[in-house]
């Protein structure tokens, strides 16, 4: 009885929530608390924190998605034999415009070139007069690249992390095995039903129903751990389907974001999982040729949530990188 009661008490707390008020479905965004550590610039409010001295040589983050952000990228602060990139360098982690806990934009302020003109802010921000080093996983890389490929004079060095598809010819290739739906599994079960009861009209609405749909295991190819989820503040939806609608073209996928990487001649880092079927270590060796110079690190016992699962092991070769391009 206890329990039951609990329960009814639990339920008839919830139904009183009105999900259109800001905080009950997702958490609240950096434009609506002040005190979500921030930074404002290009028209935005962005979630943002930097760690390390101001003065030290400048590592921007690009975290994950398109429409993720940087939550699971902190363990990356982690120590390796007692020293943290922090100790050495300024990093910077920053929920990307239209999503995490930055402020929510229309989709016509979510587009290549607007994600441009930020990390172009935050180079100049944070690594005044140098170029800084990109730090990119997943979509980052393939932000990073498309950076690098535009302005090669700001870029120093490049970690990529198991990047996306850097061109849609090569997403064709691996299509098939980013995206697998098994029509009776638990959790596409729970996100049907919770669509059927909220609409995502909202970007409340809307990043709560593709911050569910993402805990389930639609990419198994990817071999990410269920043991130690890597975590996430809140999802951007509208900021990921601008960015995927930008880079198609008649509805097939059309970007290229490798033009002129050949002519970039700092060496660039790949790490690759060694448990991804789909975009890891083979994959990874493709990606490579678009550089002049580039090497690949494989992050041993671990799927594509290696920063997350593996930070030790993925920290290790970014210090040593780092020292080999004297920054």
């Amino acid at each position: 009885m206890p329990k039951l009661l609990a329960a009814l008490v639990a339920l008839s707390f919830t139904a009183c929530l009105d999900p259109a008020e800001e905080g009950n479905l997702v958490p609240r965004t950096a434009e609506e608390d002040p005190s979500i550590p921030q930074l404002s610039f290009n028209g935005a409010t962005f979630h943002l924190e930097t760690f390390g001295d101001p003065a030290a040589p400048a590592i921007i983050v690009l975290h994950g998605g398109p429409g993720g952000d940087y939550r699971s990228l902190l363990r990356l602060r982690d120590p390796v034999d007692g020293v943290r990139l922090e100790d050495r360098y300024l990093m910077v982690f920053w929920d990307q415009r239209g999503t995490g806990l930055s402020q929510r934009l229309p989709e016509g302020e979510i587009t290549y070139d607007t994600y441009d003109r930020d990390l172009t802010f935050l180079i100049d921000h944070f690594s005044p007069g140098r170029p800084a080093v990109l730090l990119g996983h997943s979509w980052g890389g393939m932000y990073a690249s498309r950076y690098i490929s535009n302005h090669p004079e700001r870029i120093a060095g490049a970690v990529l992390m198991e990047s996306g598809p850097l061109t849609g010819a090569l997403f064709d290739e691996v299509k098939s095995g980013i995206f697998h739906f098994d029509p009776l599994s638990e959790w596409l079960n729970d996100y049907v039903w919770a669509e059927s009861i909220i609409s995502p009209d909202g970007h409340a609405r809307a990043d709560f129903l593709r911050g569910l749909g993402s805990v389930g295991d639609s990419q198994p190819g990817y071999h990410l751990s269920t043991s130690d989820r890597e975590p996430f503040w809140r999802m951007g939806a509208v900021a990921a389907a601008a960015l995927v609608k930008e880079g198609m073209v008649d509805g097939k996928p059309a970007w290229d974001f490798t033009r002129g990487l050949d002519r970039f001649a700092p060496p660039v880092l790949f790490e690759a999982s060694e448990q991804n079927t789909v975009i890891g270590v083979d994959f990874q060796k493709k990606q490579m040729g678009f550089y002049a110079h580039a090497t690949l690190e494989v992050i041993a016992g671990a799927g594509h949530d290696f920063p997350w699962t593996q930070p030790a092991r993925t920290v290790a070769p970014v210090l040593s990188y780092l020292d080999s391009i004297g920054f």
